[in-house]
């Protein structure tokens, strides 16, 4: 695969990620409420929406950025 075929892979996974929020915001009465979940054996008040906005933060800031980083260094 290719820089360019990656570039575009990534970036649909993220347009998937969008889609999915969509689909569930529209479908789902709770998407604001906070709801009670464990992570790691710790309890946290989070709403399905700031789930998703976690996600969408966390993928743009490691997986995007480290995949510019290196075309970066490449380059």
């Amino acid at each position: 695969m290719d820089i360019h075929e990656k570039e575009l892979a990534l970036n649909q996974i993220l347009k998937e990620i969008e889609m999915l929020e969509n689909f569930i915001e529209e479908t789902t009465s709770t998407y604001y409420l906070p709801k009670t979940i464990r992570v790691n054996g710790i309890q946290l008040e989070i709403s399905t929406f700031d789930l998703i906005q976690t996600i969408k933060s966390d993928y743009k800031n490691i997986v995007l950025k480290d995949f510019y980083d290196e075309i970066e260094e490449i380059f």
